[in-house]
């Protein structure tokens, strides 16, 4: 079966995953910093494990979405605010366009998610060009969930869609499905190609959840 490497959108150029890392990793610990918070306070709040944090931080490993949006609810902030890169994250905007091939682009083992109009913070809704690099649910240590609700429109390939405990769904180009992020979810590339997505996830702001729910949502990792 051959794999087509991911690229960055409409260019042949592929971006800098270890960059990408590195600037996010800049961010998280920059945040902590600034509110005089520990590797352990961190953790606490957001339940992911010290370790992981850690190796976020200096861009040793990049994270699942689920897990980026844990350290958002842990500071307390957007998964947008998290996210964007803009001088001006904390004011939102009623009209954001982003150019081709200026996505923000977060690689790991599973797939490549370009973040579409990530300068924009304040917003309910994510929007995501991806690239699906798993080909197997055996490749999952785990099946991602998080609170909220996903769409996804296949433009390319054939993606198999599974939730943790049901049968799995074929999607071809032009199919699209709708379901609860909190249930265990995993998306693989069945084809020859690795599969190319639409996806936009809502889910709940940090102050819809109360602490404790957190905690039982998000066992630690």
């Amino acid at each position: 079966m051959a794999l087509v490497k991911p690229l960055d959108i409409e260019t042949g150029a592929p971006a800098s995953p270890q960059l990408e890392r590195i600037g996010f990793g800049e961010r998280i610990k920059a945040l902590r910093k600034s509110r005089n918070w520990t590797l352990a306070n961190l953790s606490e709040r957001c339940g992911l494990s010290l370790s992981t944090i850690s190796k976020a931080e200096r861009g040793i490993i990049s994270l699942t979405y689920d897990n980026i949006l844990k350290l958002a609810y842990g500071f307390d902030i957007e998964m947008s605010e998290l996210l964007s890169e803009s001088e001006n994250a904390g004011i939102s905007q009623i009209v954001t366009v982003e150019r081709k091939n200026k996505a923000q682009r977060i690689e790991n083992e599973y797939y490549v998610m370009n973040m579409l109009c990530s300068a924009r913070t304040k917003k309910r809704m994510m929007p995501v060009f991806a690239t699906i690099k798993a080909h197997s649910v055996q490749e999952f240590a785990r099946f991602i969930k998080h609170p909220g609700e996903e769409f996804v429109y296949v433009l390319e390939g054939q993606l198999t869609f599974q939730i943790d405990g049901q049968p799995p769904r074929v999607l071809e180009p032009g199919d699209s499905i709708y379901f609860d992020s909190a249930l265990g979810h995993a998306y693989v590339s069945s084809g020859d190609i690795d599969a190319r997505l639409i996806v936009v996830c809502w889910h709940p702001l940090p102050n819809d959840l109360e602490k404790p729910d957190k905690r039982e949502i998000y066992p630690v990792m």
